[in-house]
């Protein structure tokens, strides 16, 4: 057995922390709503908002995205916006915010759990 430290927060509190910071980066106040599908995934929809490209491209900037991070993140070839973001943008959000990384994450109906958090000074 190992002792770890872990985080809950209720989908309202990842909710505002994902608003929160596309404000910081953006400059823009997006509605949201997260989705929570079957506790294996979730995801972040914006409310009556298409975010444009260049917009996506400045969030992923931000949050140091790997290259892998930006091929889960950009729409399909043509597409010039999208409605939404994904885990991956989404938790390196909240990374950001909390200034924490994890090892690993769940997810249940009412929160998302991080488990092995740890306090990053870097960020």
């Amino acid at each position: 057995m190992r002792d770890t430290d872990a985080l809950e927060l209720s989908w309202c509190e990842v909710y505002s922390v994902v608003t929160e910071e596309v404000e910081t980066i953006l400059g823009v106040r997006i509605q949201c709503r997260i989705n929570v599908v079957a506790s294996s995934f979730w995801d972040v929809t914006f409310i009556n908002y298409r975010l444009p490209l260049p917009k996506l491209c400045q969030l992923l900037q931000e949050t140091q995205a790997t290259s892998e991070d930006w091929e889960d993140a950009l729409p399909d070839e043509g597409e010039i916006d999208v409605n939404g973001i994904g885990i991956v943008l989404a938790e390196k959000l909240i990374s950001r915010h909390l200034k924490l990384t994890w090892e690993h994450h769940l997810i249940t109906e009412d929160s998302l759990w991080l488990v092995g958090v740890t306090k990053n000074e870097d960020q």
